[in-house]
């Protein structure tokens, strides 16, 4: 715990807390009284009401409010008062000093990776708040927490798993508090931002991890517990429609099998049938294929590294969305996501081996890929999208009319109360469109400090030269690249168009890094690495630098010694012909007429447009390398978190 943080200031203030005693409980009918329009009676598994005394904010507030920052971490230190089940830590601090806060709850008492590791148990972890206007999943997981581990109703949930929840994720956005935050949404009355102080969204960093929160998690949490399946909480935004809760993972190509079957079968086949049971209406992320119109089809595609259902595959994980429908009253989406939770906890509690299973073949699979002696079975793919056969979906809407607006000059659309029943294609049929053969391995020189950072944070295993080595190596050469005119995320995105593999003779000296790629995170290495990956280190500028020109030459040097180049490369001569016949602004612009002649001249930077981490052909061998710093583990870790209690 930080010094002065503000966690650390509230956990001593619990110190009084009467220790744990029995509790009475009211009983409830197990058929709730309320219905979701269309879908016919809600039918939960609904535990005995916890007394007054244990209500959370949002249900004492008949879910009109949600807690305040320190308001949540005062009930979570209750909680953990109450249980010996629970335990409240910090794993670092937001960018405006708060603790950021995990919860850890165990029957085992398995309050670190070692202990929780030591159980054989898969460890759940849960993420609250990272765009933290959408925030029922923190209500909803105090509620959880409360019901398995101090009034014992669902305490069956944890007897087969370890629980990581992160109440908020994002808390100083939970803090810029607004009851206008979010126009599309209904409830609570205020609600927190989306985006961090310095307008990061979290939700768009996880490869990238520049921001202080998603590069504590990913350091301290992800790679330190190896939680074996990661659950999202999010609220919708989009067209409204009867479904009150919607689902997304990653599938297809690019994700381990053993993974992509798990989600398949237990997840899509068993839990969300369970939710569907408890009398919700759900659905795959509703994205239309045009904008609000459902009629369009629904895209169920993949998302890319920077999002955490994107990133938890390439760490051989299950990594799920949940979207409540931002529509739906504060309490129903509460609701919707709690059932989501108790449903993915049962089906763990059933069939635990299942998901470790899924999870040790995952990585084995990216193991053995990675000492695969045949490049063509080291194929990875890097991006996918929807193809156009679909599935028919039983989608759930309300009567439309499509008026044409004055203000927007295109139709707009008008929603009743009135269902209706239809049936849309699902199109999730996924096609890759971007792959590449990863090599043995990657070396990249020490100077590029970015690199070693970004292998450092995501716990992928590497190992420095001890003396320098040469080899023969394959070099991204960017021939084609583009920069996107406008910010995102802070950055003005370089999307690779064209690249070539060269092979080169390359002297690699102490200090640079050698990263093999028979480990779980090798996924990790090669989408950072490979300048055609969505999320690559060359797509956020990490690697600009090698992009811009440094030296040039004046026309008055260039042109006489372009004449006699001509005169000596009829080839060459016939390639600038062409140039100038086929593309118009190179014809008009007397600066690019010259520089196609420098870049081919030997003054030219040879390191011009050269991807500067390399791809090894074969591993370095052993005498080179400095002695490995331990099984799995890279040559320095960050710092341990601290304890908050």
């Amino acid at each position: 715990m930080a010094p002065g943080s503000k966690l650390g200031a509230i956990l001593p203030s619990m110190s009084g807390w009467p220790p744990p005693r029995a509790l009475p409980f009211v009983s409830l009918s197990a058929v709730a009284a309320c219905l979701i329009a269309g879908a016919g009676p809600v039918i939960r598994a609904t535990p005995p009401s916890p007394p007054d005394s244990l209500l959370t904010d949002a249900e004492r507030s008949g879910y009109r409010t949600t807690p305040t920052y320190d308001a949540t971490m005062r009930y979570c230190a209750r909680l953990a008062a109450l249980s010996p089940w629970i335990k409240v830590t910090s794993y670092g601090t937001s960018g405006q000093g708060r603790a950021l806060p995990l919860v850890i709850v165990s029957r085992d008492r398995a309050f670190t990776p070692e202990a929780a590791r030591a159980t054989g148990k898969p460890i759940v972890l849960i993420q609250n708040g990272i765009h933290s206007g959408e925030i029922e999943g923190k209500d909803a997981s105090l509620a959880l927490m409360r019901d398995i581990a101090v009034t014992k109703t669902r305490q069956h949930l944890i007897d087969h798993a370890i629980l990581l929840e992160l109440p908020i994720f994002s808390v100083d956005a939970h803090e810029r508090r607004s009851r206008y935050n979010r126009i599309n949404q209904n409830g609570p009355e205020e609600m927190g931002w989306r985006s961090t102080p310095i307008g990061l969204n979290l939700n768009r960093d996880y490869l990238k991890v520049e921001a202080p929160e998603t590069r504590a998690l990913i350091s301290r949490v992800f790679t330190r517990w190896w939680p074996h399946v990661l659950l999202d909480n999010h609220t919708s935004d989009g067209a409204d429609f009867r479904h009150d809760l919607t689902y997304s993972f990653n599938h297809g190509p690019g994700v381990p099998d053993p993974v992509d079957r798990w989600l398949a079968e237990a997840f899509e086949g068993r839990v969300i049938p369970r939710a569907a049971e408890m009398g919700h209406l759900t659905a795959p992320y509703l994205t239309f294929r045009g904008g609000n119109d459902p009629r369009t089809g629904i895209d169920f595609g993949s998302s890319t590294p920077r999002f955490s259902t994107g990133y938890a595959p390439l760490q051989c994980r299950p990594g799920i969305l949940v979207e409540t429908h931002m529509l739906k009253s504060y309490e129903q989406r509460v609701r919707a996501t709690y059932d989501l939770m108790v449903a993915l906890l049962e089906e763990i509690d059933a069939r635990p081996e299942l998901l470790i299973r899924a999870v040790a073949d995952a990585e084995a699979e990216v193991i053995a890929r990675g000492k695969e002696s045949d490049p063509a079975r080291r194929e990875v793919v890097l991006r996918t999208r929807t193809g156009d056969r679909s599935v028919p979906f039983d989608f759930k809407g309300v009567v439309t009319r499509w008026e044409k607006s004055d203000i927007t000059g295109a139709l707009v659309p008008r929603y009743t109360d009135a269902p209706w029943d239809t049936i849309v294609p699902l199109y999730r049929e996924l096609i890759p469109v971007a792959a590449v053969r990863q090599p043995v391995g990657y070396l990249v020189p020490r100077e590029w400090t970015v690199a070693r950072d970004r292998l450092e944070i995501h716990g992928v295993r590497f190992r420095a030269l001890r003396r320098s080595w040469t080899d023969t190596v394959e070099v991204h050469h960017i021939l084609e690249w583009s920069a996107a005119p406008l910010p995102n995320e802070g950055h003005h995105p370089v999307a690779v168009k064209r690249d070539t593999l060269e092979r080169r003779l390359r002297t690699f000296h102490p200090g640079d890094l050698w990263v093999p790629l028979d480990q779980r995170s090798a996924l990790i290495a090669v989408h950072l690495f490979e300048p055609l990956a969505p999320d690559a280190l060359i797509y956020w500028n990490a690697f600009d630098t090698i992009l811009a020109k440094k030296e040039y030459g004046e026309d008055y040097v260039v042109e006489p010694m372009a004449q006699k180049m001509m005169a000596d490369d009829p080839a060459l001569a016939h390639e600038f012909q062409a140039r100038l016949a086929s593309d118009t602004s190179f014809a008009n612009s007397p600066d690019e007429r010259v520089d196609f002649f420098y870049r081919r001249s030997p003054w030219a930077d040879p390191e011009q447009d050269l991807h500067p981490v390399a791809r090894a052909l074969r591993a370095p061998p052993e005498g080179v390398l400095e002695p490995a710093s331990g099984a799995g583990a890279p040559v320095r870790r960050a710092p341990r978190a601290t304890d908050g209690r």
